[in-house]
């Protein structure tokens, strides 16, 4: 589960975002993406629920 999350990280986060210079320039990357993914982006595996929405579904 955790290598599809971070395979679909770096593939759609990471690549169509341009690259950080700095430390801090990567972890508010990091950040922002993290936030995306949890947040905002549906899955159809997820009944079209963020991950968030999901978790707090199935509690």
């Amino acid at each position: 589960m955790i290598e599809h999350y971070w395979g679909d990280f770096k593939y759609i986060w990471m690549a169509h975002h341009s690259h950080p210079q700095t430390l801090v320039e990567l972890e508010a990357l990091v950040k922002q993406g993290v936030e995306y993914f949890n947040t905002v982006e549906i899955s159809s595996t997820r009944n079209n629920l963020t991950a968030e929405d999901f978790r707090n579904e199935a509690v």
